[in-house]
């Protein structure tokens, strides 16, 4: 009999309404401590250990297990969750992208999230974009913004059309340097200037990691730029996962098997044969399920929302 577990996957967990980004798509820090309150009730919470063992050496694990998953290595993690996992004798798994720390830089992925944050209305955003487009097109050999807006504007569960176009056009559907400066435009213009004061109010420090992993807390990786790994040539995603390898693999005190997490839940076989080459023995997904512990799915966990539980 195959053993399976849940894995609930959270990113920003704050109190939302009544802060400077009260539009930010996360998790209110009062629906995280009644989320907790249910999970704990209905199910044994699982360390990273019980979940590798069961994995890899196909131990038992408790019936109705669940695995608690953080991405993005963001302070929020520190502020808000650190603590009440600790007050609940709880560990969570965090998922940290290397790059903030080692060139303190903020991510694409990040300065996108606070992007939309601040247009709500996303008609004139797309119009922004569009005319960046238009300005480039020649330089850039791009296709109309029209032609990008028709093969991308596809809507998923959780964001519209537009929300979906805004995301996928400045992530990866165009040359990284040209996608860079539009989005560093568009962040300065619509967030903020002051870069370094907003990357150290989003991440954490190596002063907090330091202090979750003390206190119990596991870290694997979230790669180091948290790009699209399906985009990346084989010299450029091995050295994203040895960067990220290196560095997760100094923090932890008492598991040193490193689980990989792929940024934007991106992968194919290649991506998945690097992973597992470069030393992490588990690799989660976005793909909604049950994760089953079975070596051959060790590669394509699934996990589910936080918004897939009641809160």
């Amino acid at each position: 009999m195959i053993e399976n577990c849940k894995i609930v996957m959270y990113h920003y967990v704050r109190p939302i309404k009544n802060s400077k980004y009260p539009a930010i798509k996360g998790l209110e820090l009062d629906s995280f401590i009644r989320q907790i309150n249910h999970l704990k009730k209905k199910f044994h919470i699982l360390t990273a250990t019980e979940f590798l063992d069961g994995l890899i050496n196909q131990e038992k694990i408790k019936k109705n297990s669940i695995l608690l998953t953080f991405d993005d290595g963001l302070k929020d993690h520190y502020s808000h969750v650190h603590s009440i996992l600790k007050k609940n004798q709880l560990q969570g798994l965090f998922f940290i992208s290397s790059e903030p720390t080692l060139k303190r830089k903020i991510l694409d992925v990040h300065k996108i999230h606070f992007i939309l944050e601040k247009n709500e209305n996303r008609n004139n955003l797309v119009n922004e974009i569009f005319q960046a487009i238009k300005k480039n097109k020649e330089e850039y050999d791009l296709s109309s913004p029209e032609e990008y807006f028709s093969k991308l504007s596809k809507p998923n569960r959780f964001d519209s059309g537009d929300t979906i176009f805004i995301k996928r056009i400045l992530q990866r559907n165009l040359p990284h340097k040209l996608r860079e400066k539009i989005v560093n435009d568009l962040f300065i213009k619509h967030v903020t200037e002051d870069l370094n004061s907003f990357r150290e109010e989003l991440y954490l420090s190596k002063d907090e990691i330091n202090e979750m992993a003390e206190n119990g807390m596991y870290f694997g990786s979230h790669g180091h730029s948290h790009e699209w790994y399906t985009q990346m040539n084989e010299i450029q995603l091995k050295n994203e996962l040895e960067t990220s390898f290196n560095f997760c693999s100094k923090i932890n005190y008492n598991e040193n098997r490193l689980i990989f997490c792929y940024p934007y839940g991106n992968y194919n076989e290649q991506v998945v044969e690097n992973v597992s080459k470069m030393g992490f023995v588990a690799g989660l997904t976005t793909d909604v399920g049950d994760a089953e512990l079975v070596s051959n799915c060790a590669y394509t966990i699934k996990r589910y929302d936080t918004n897939d539980f009641p809160q």
